[in-house]
């Protein structure tokens, strides 16, 4: 009998609990986030907020099955004194509950990126429904400006920002993919120093990308795209790189992968596919004085050749793999240089000196930036042709 009463209290506890719990919420009555924006400064924030529409995720091209006119995304924004109240106040104006699981990109404008992100950092350490691996974009301008834009044939914008940074990680290597993780473990180093990709609009009529109907265009005559990085030192942003600097940067940050460089020298002209990259940075002392060695193992395939040498013999490959070594080291020496320029230690050596030299750090931390300027570099690349081509001869020789 009182084998019996244990079971049926089991079963019903069970039954009780399969039933659901009290503080439980239907799906339709959550605001699923794919991307956030963030504005203003400490006292005053403004939060933009990418809410996906289910309904418009199942119809025609970035709207409804007659090819009209819904979009995929809703935006809208909430001020606060602090980040959590304009989560808080967004109750006030939209009908749903923020869900932010979904959320995989922040976008913060420049502005606010200025003033110093210290805040957005903590919100993302204290809160259990902030996702420390959400991609961060630093964007050239208003943050809400870009949360509106639409990015074909993306239906949302949040993800396809997400994707062309993923591809470009995979095939282009000049802007890394930051998360909020790494920013704050980044600039929380010795160094104290991260970049952050930087977004921008450009083309002639940016606003039409603001409506749905530019998913019926075959060329929309304003995009949105990755146009540089933004240098942080500690949690405010105090400098910007361009592209060529940025895969200098990639370069001696080992972050190179299936990328394409050319050479140009006179008529001559070439394109190499980097498969494989490995960069060793050794920081030397000599005395009281620091200098950086530089070590490249890459391998790739030739893409294109312009000049009439033919390629069937190892003088000529030897050749080739010389241009590409010097073009490599030319990327190298443009991002070292404005890394000197700007006193910013983008690729750690401040950690590897603390690393290798721990009492010698302690005496040049406060100085860093000027040792730094000061450095000395050495490159050494060895570049290995592993695929010059079905070819012998250049495409110039073939049609004579």
């Amino acid at each position: 009998m009182v084998r019996q009463l244990r079971v049926g209290y089991v079963l019903f506890i069970a039954g009780f609990l399969l039933t659901g719990c009290v503080d439980h919420t239907e799906l339709n009555e959550l605001g699923i986030t794919t991307a956030t924006g963030i504005d203003g400064h400490k006292g005053d924030w403004i939060n933009t907020y990418q809410i996906i529409i289910p309904s418009a995720m199942t119809t025609g091209s970035g709207g409804s099955s007659t090819g009209a006119s819904q979009s995929a995304v809703h935006t809208f924004t909430a001020h606060g004194k602090t980040l959590r109240e304009a989560v808080t106040k967004s109750s006030l104006e939209y009908p749903r509950k923020l869900y932010f699981a979904q959320n995989n990109v922040i976008v913060i404008g420049k502005k606010a990126a200025e003033q110093g992100i210290e805040e957005v950092i903590d919100i993302y350490l204290r809160n259990l429904d902030s996702r420390e691996t959400v991609k961060v974009f630093i964007a050239n301008g208003e943050a809400r400006d870009f949360l509106k834009k639409l990015v074909p044939p993306e239906k949302l914008p949040g993800q396809a920002l997400e994707r062309i940074s993923g591809k470009n990680r995979q095939f282009g290597s000049i802007y890394p993919t930051v998360t909020m993780h790494e920013l704050i473990s980044k600039i929380s180093s010795d160094s104290g120093t991260a970049g952050v990709p930087e977004i921008s609009l450009e083309g002639s009529e940016p606003e039409k990308l603001d409506s749905v109907d530019v998913f019926k265009e075959t060329s929309a005559k304003g995009k949105l795209k990755l146009s540089g990085l933004s240098i942080f030192q500690k949690d405010k942003r105090v400098g910007f790189l361009n592209e060529k600097e940025s895969i200098g940067v990639s370069w001696l940050n080992n972050q190179i992968k299936n990328t394409t460089i050319s050479y140009v020298d006179g008529n001559a002209t070439a394109a190499f596919l980097i498969r494989k990259a490995k960069v060793k940075i050794t920081p030397i002392k000599d005395l009281n004085h620091y200098s950086l060695k530089v070590d490249v193992k890459a391998t790739g395939d030739l893409l294109s050749a312009s000049s009439q040498r033919e390629m069937k013999n190892m003088q000529s490959i030897d050749q080739l793999q010389e241009q590409a070594a010097e073009t490599i080291k030319l990327q190298i020496k443009e991002g070292w240089r404005a890394l000197q320029q700007k006193n910013i230690d983008l690729i750690g050596i401040g950690n590897k000196i603390h690393r290798k030299y721990p009492k010698d750090w302690k005496k040049i931390k406060e100085t860093w930036p000027r040792e730094l300027a000061n450095m000395d570099i050495q490159i050494n690349v060895k570049m290995k042709l592993a695929r010059p081509g079905l070819f012998e001869k250049s495409s110039n020789e073939l049609l004579k």
